[in-house]
Protein backbone atom coordinates (compact mmCIF):
# COMPACT_ATOMS: atom_id res chain seq x y z
CA UNK A 1 0.00 0.00 0.00
CA UNK A 2 2.89 2.32 0.70
CA UNK A 3 4.72 3.53 -2.38
CA UNK A 4 8.43 4.22 -2.30
CA UNK A 5 9.24 7.91 -1.80
CA UNK A 6 9.98 9.79 -5.00
CA UNK A 7 13.64 10.11 -5.93
CA UNK A 8 15.24 13.12 -4.29
CA UNK A 9 15.92 15.97 -6.70
CA UNK A 10 17.69 19.03 -5.34
CA UNK A 11 18.85 21.16 -8.21
CA UNK A 12 16.82 24.30 -8.81
CA UNK A 13 14.00 23.48 -6.41
CA UNK A 14 11.79 26.05 -4.78
CA UNK A 15 12.80 27.05 -1.26
CA UNK A 16 10.08 28.22 1.12
CA UNK A 17 10.64 31.56 2.86
CA UNK A 18 10.81 32.09 6.65
CA UNK A 19 7.10 32.80 7.09
CA UNK A 20 6.19 29.69 5.11
CA UNK A 21 8.71 27.69 7.16
CA UNK A 22 7.05 28.94 10.36
CA UNK A 23 3.72 27.69 9.03
CA UNK A 24 5.20 24.28 8.20
CA UNK A 25 6.91 24.17 11.59
CA UNK A 26 3.64 24.90 13.39
CA UNK A 27 1.88 22.26 11.31
CA UNK A 28 4.59 19.71 12.07
CA UNK A 29 4.39 20.49 15.81
CA UNK A 30 0.61 20.08 15.81
CA UNK A 31 0.86 16.86 13.83
CA UNK A 32 3.45 15.41 16.23
CA UNK A 33 1.24 16.24 19.23
CA UNK A 34 -1.80 14.72 17.49
CA UNK A 35 0.15 11.62 16.44
CA UNK A 36 1.46 11.07 19.95
CA UNK A 37 -2.00 11.44 21.49
CA UNK A 38 -3.53 9.07 18.93
CA UNK A 39 -0.84 6.46 19.63
CA UNK A 40 -1.49 6.75 23.37
CA UNK A 41 -5.24 6.49 22.81
CA UNK A 42 -4.70 3.49 20.54
CA UNK A 43 -2.64 1.80 23.25
CA UNK A 44 -5.36 2.53 25.82
CA UNK A 45 -7.96 0.96 23.51
CA UNK A 46 -5.58 -1.97 22.97
CA UNK A 47 -5.28 -2.53 26.72
CA UNK A 48 -9.08 -2.34 27.08
CA UNK A 49 -9.40 -4.84 24.24
CA UNK A 50 -6.97 -7.19 25.98
CA UNK A 51 -8.83 -6.88 29.28
CA UNK A 52 -12.13 -7.47 27.51
CA UNK A 53 -10.79 -10.57 25.77
CA UNK A 54 -9.40 -11.87 29.05
CA UNK A 55 -12.57 -11.42 31.04
CA UNK A 56 -15.85 -10.77 29.27
CA UNK A 57 -15.85 -12.28 25.80
CA UNK A 58 -18.17 -15.17 26.74
CA UNK A 59 -20.83 -12.99 28.35
CA UNK A 60 -21.02 -9.89 26.16
CA UNK A 61 -20.66 -11.20 22.62
CA UNK A 62 -18.40 -9.96 19.87
CA UNK A 63 -19.68 -6.37 19.52
CA UNK A 64 -17.46 -4.77 22.17
CA UNK A 65 -14.47 -6.78 20.96
CA UNK A 66 -14.94 -5.60 17.38
CA UNK A 67 -15.53 -2.01 18.53
CA UNK A 68 -12.42 -1.91 20.71
CA UNK A 69 -10.35 -3.56 17.98
CA UNK A 70 -11.56 -1.04 15.40
CA UNK A 71 -10.89 1.89 17.75
CA UNK A 72 -7.39 0.56 18.44
CA UNK A 73 -6.64 0.16 14.74
CA UNK A 74 -8.02 3.58 13.76
CA UNK A 75 -6.15 5.44 16.51
CA UNK A 76 -2.86 3.71 15.77
CA UNK A 77 -3.25 4.23 12.02
CA UNK A 78 -3.90 7.94 12.51
CA UNK A 79 -0.97 8.16 14.92
CA UNK A 80 1.65 6.43 12.80
CA UNK A 81 0.68 7.90 9.42
CA UNK A 82 0.42 11.42 10.86
CA UNK A 83 3.73 11.02 12.67
CA UNK A 84 5.42 10.00 9.43
CA UNK A 85 3.96 12.92 7.48
CA UNK A 86 4.93 15.35 10.25
CA UNK A 87 8.56 14.29 9.86
CA UNK A 88 8.50 15.33 6.22
CA UNK A 89 6.91 18.68 7.07
CA UNK A 90 9.61 19.20 9.72
CA UNK A 91 12.34 18.48 7.12
CA UNK A 92 10.94 21.25 4.90
CA UNK A 93 11.93 23.68 7.65
CA UNK A 94 15.23 22.04 8.59
CA UNK A 95 16.74 21.33 5.16
CA UNK A 96 17.75 23.51 2.26
CA UNK A 97 17.20 22.92 -1.43
CA UNK A 98 14.87 19.94 -0.98
CA UNK A 99 11.60 21.56 0.16
CA UNK A 100 9.48 20.33 -2.74
CA UNK A 101 10.74 16.75 -2.33
CA UNK A 102 9.86 16.76 1.37
CA UNK A 103 6.49 18.40 0.70
CA UNK A 104 5.60 15.74 -1.87
CA UNK A 105 6.76 13.01 0.50
CA UNK A 106 4.44 14.41 3.21
CA UNK A 107 1.55 14.61 0.74
CA UNK A 108 2.22 10.97 -0.24
CA UNK A 109 2.12 9.90 3.42
CA UNK A 110 -1.15 11.74 3.95
CA UNK A 111 -2.58 10.16 0.77
CA UNK A 112 -1.59 6.71 2.09
CA UNK A 113 -3.17 7.47 5.47
CA UNK A 114 -6.48 8.56 4.00
CA UNK A 115 -6.52 5.63 1.58
CA UNK A 116 -5.96 3.20 4.44
CA UNK A 117 -8.56 4.93 6.60
CA UNK A 118 -11.05 4.83 3.71
CA UNK A 119 -10.50 1.06 3.52
CA UNK A 120 -10.98 0.68 7.29
CA UNK A 121 -14.13 2.80 7.34
CA UNK A 122 -15.66 0.89 4.43
CA UNK A 123 -14.88 -2.33 6.31
CA UNK A 124 -16.48 -0.90 9.45
CA UNK A 125 -19.63 0.02 7.51
CA UNK A 126 -19.88 -3.50 6.06
CA UNK A 127 -19.25 -5.04 9.49
CA UNK A 128 -21.88 -2.80 11.10
CA UNK A 129 -24.41 -3.67 8.38
CA UNK A 130 -23.78 -7.40 8.82
CA UNK A 131 -24.03 -7.01 12.61
CA UNK A 132 -27.31 -5.11 12.29
CA UNK A 133 -28.71 -7.74 9.93
CA UNK A 134 -27.68 -10.58 12.26
CA UNK A 135 -29.18 -8.75 15.25
CA UNK A 136 -32.44 -8.10 13.39
CA UNK A 137 -32.60 -11.73 12.28
CA UNK A 138 -32.06 -12.91 15.84
CA UNK A 139 -34.78 -10.58 17.13
CA UNK A 140 -37.30 -11.74 14.56
CA UNK A 141 -36.38 -15.40 15.10
CA UNK A 142 -36.79 -15.09 18.87
CA UNK A 143 -40.02 -13.09 18.56
CA UNK A 144 -41.76 -15.71 16.43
Amino acid sequence: MSAAPPPEFKSGQYEFNEEQNRQFSGLADSMVAFATLMKVLGLVFGVLLGLHLAGNLKTSGHGPTIGLGAATLLCLAFGFFTGSASGSFRKIVETKNSDVWHLMNAVGQLRNMFGFLRFLIMGAIVTAAVGAALTAAALFTNAG
